[in-house]
Formats: structure tokens, sequence, C-alpha cells
């Protein structure tokens, strides 16, 4: 008879339904963070007559504060994905040790 039990995998996915939020919320952060750069610069536009300036060079740099906040939450995305990860390791050693 045959006893042997195989692990069952699981996504980290399936594991971790927190990830899924985190990555929508990067998506709609990075959206954000644009059209209030564009807003503001449409605002300061408008107070000095100066038109096309300031939306662009507000523009720009919502994109990259944009870019700087979706990197900064796919690192926590890193962090919740690595105990998993550290976890299977574990688990793969416990395993060769009781097959010695």
């Amino acid at each position: 008879m045959n006893t042997d039990k195989k692990p069952v995998e699981k996504s980290s996915r399936q594991q971790k339904p927190a990830l899924n939020f985190l990555l929508l919320s990067a998506g709609s952060m990075f959206t954000s963070m644009i059209v209030a750069g564009f807003l503001v610069g449409y605002v300061f536009d408008l107070l000095f007559g100066t038109m096309p300036l300031f939306l662009l060079s507000f523009g720009v740099l919502g994109f990259i504060g944009g870019m700087m906040k979706v990197h900064k939450l796919l690192g926590k995305m890193d962090l919740l994905e690595k105990p998993s990860k550290v976890e299977d390791t574990q688990d793969k050693s416990n395993e060769k040790n009781a097959s010695e």
C-alpha cells in the first residue's frame, strides 16, 4: 500500500486574496495620479495664463509619481509572497529529512 502524501499545490492568488486587491489598487492609483497632475496643472495655467506649460509639466510629474507609487505597491506584493515561498522550501526540506 502506497502511503506517500503528495503535496497539494495551491496558487498564491488562492492563498492570498489581498494580492488581487493590491493589483487593483495599483492600476487605479496610477491613473488617479496622472489625472490629478493634469488637473492641478490646468488650475495653475488658468491662474497664471500660461496654458500648456503647467498642464504638461504637472502631467509628467503625475506620471512619474504614479510610476513610483506602483513600484512601491508591487514591492509590497513581493513581501506578501515571500513567506509562502519560505514555507514551501521548509516543507521540501522536511520531506527530504523524513525520507532519509
